[in-house]
């Protein structure tokens, strides 16, 4: 008969208190998977039945000075972010005391703690994979718009920087995707979970590095995501140690649970391994169809350099000039088209815009009140010339344009050379 070895007091108390934590973060997980399975775009209700205990708690015992009237109700590296992961870690200590203070006969948590494992693992490499898809699919980080492109470098936020540069190189992009799948993947059997886990420690460093020294706003959450791995890749550090760094004969080889009821077992594996594929298999979908839509406004990008702005006479293009324009770009981003007009100092003018093809007229407008909108009408005089007629800052003005290729860009030009002398 096998020996029952008991926990320690201390074992207890901390399986206790990361079963609780853990747990219970596991929450920003779900509604992830579930929101980017079906498209769920900026949908907080998950979160919303959140705002007003968190604000009392806030008010109480964090203050951080969350306010449910002002803050975003989706966690991120914000102020309900903060009090969200305050909040769990609240409710974990307590959950632990009054646990430890009710339940002194249990000798061990061994099957628990094995289920529990399970979850958290497949937990993992459904949040790995789904990261790793919009990668693979280039549209996390998406080819700049010719608006992005033609911003000074010193303009630019880390943030957007990161952003820009993982677009610019799709192959790159693709490359570290690969490696977040194929990390996601292993996690979802039990022969290839600890190859899973190593892989993941190293793609999750990239990640926590690159969200942290370019200040993208999931820090908190891309550490979360370390931290399921590492408590996962714990049992298994003084056995890889040692064959790694000893060169010790060692044994991954654990004890593993199972239904005794040989059909709930293979309800379960079928529900394991069912479950996720339709999850993979819409949310792939999905990504798919947003990269060919991604493919088709990247190639309805315009660029107008003004070539004569007439308000009463000719303005010359002179940099001092507070009324011409120097360029017009048309771009689009998820489905909002937008109008990018370009002063002498080249500063930026953002505007959504409509066409009325039958009027032969364009709107810009950046505001609900439509006595602020601008209306042109507009001719095609030949090839690759586009002219508007209308009023801009209270001016009647005539404004011609001259079409420029976007591939003339240097950086849309720029090959990849093995031999660059």
């Amino acid at each position: 008969m096998a020996t029952i070895v008991s926990w320690r007091l201390s074992q207890k108390i901390a399986f206790r208190f990361f079963f609780i934590l853990l747990g219970l973060s596991t929450y920003h997980c779900l509604n992830l998977v579930i929101e980017r399975t079906f498209g769920l775009r900026n949908w907080t209700p998950f979160y919303k039945i959140f705002s007003a205990p968190f604000h009392w708690l806030d008010q109480h015992i964090f203050h951080t000075g969350y306010d449910p009237a002002k803050h975003s109700s989706n966690p991120g590296d914000n102020h309900f972010g903060v009090v969200f992961c305050l909040t769990i870690l609240l409710i974990s200590v307590i959950g632990t005391i009054i646990w430890t203070a009710l339940n002194r006969k249990t000798a061990d948590y061994d099957k628990a703690l094995y289920w529990f494992r399970v979850y958290l693992r497949y937990i993992l490499g459904m949040v790995l994979f789904f990261y790793g898809i919009i990668k693979v699919i280039p549209t996390q980080m998406p080819y700049p718009n010719i608006a992005t492109l033609l911003t000074p470098l010193g303009e630019n936020g880390r943030y957007s920087l990161l952003w820009n540069f993982m677009g610019l190189a799709p192959g790159y992009m693709i490359l570290t995707g690969l490696c977040e799948m194929a990390a996601g993947l292993l996690l979802f059997s039990k022969r290839t979970k600890v190859l899973g886990y190593l892989l993941s420690v190293v793609v999750l460093i990239n990640v926590v590095a690159l969200n942290i020294f370019y200040n993208v706003p999931v820090k908190m959450f891309s550490i979360q995501l370390f931290i399921y791995n590492l408590f996962l890749l714990a049992p298994y550090l003084k056995n890889l140690s040692g064959y790694f760094l000893f060169g010790k004969t060692s044994s991954l080889d654990e004890k593993f649970y199972r239904f005794k009821t040989m059909w709930k077992q293979k309800l379960f594996v079928f529900a394991l391994v069912v479950i996720p594929l339709v999850f993979f298999g819409i949310h792939s979908l999905g990504v798919y169809h947003f990269y060919k839509n991604f493919q088709s406004i990247r190639k309805s990008e315009k660029i107008y350099d003004v070539s004569t702005f007439i308000s009463k006479d000719t303005l010359p293009p002179l940099v001092s000039d507070t009324l011409r324009w120097n360029r017009l770009l048309f771009s689009s981003l998820y489905g909002i088209n937008n109008a990018v007009i370009l002063n002498m100092q080249n500063e930026k003018d953002y505007y959504n815009y409509d066409i009325d093809s039958i009027k032969k007229t364009i709107t810009l407008h950046d505001n609900p009140d439509t006595l602020t909108w601008h209306v042109f009408h507009y001719a095609y005089t030949m090839l690759s010339q586009y002219s508007l007629t209308g009023k801009w800052k209270g001016q009647p003005v005539q404004i011609f344009m001259k079409s420029v290729p976007i591939d003339s860009l240097r950086i849309n030009k720029e090959r990849y050379n093995w031999v660059n002398d």
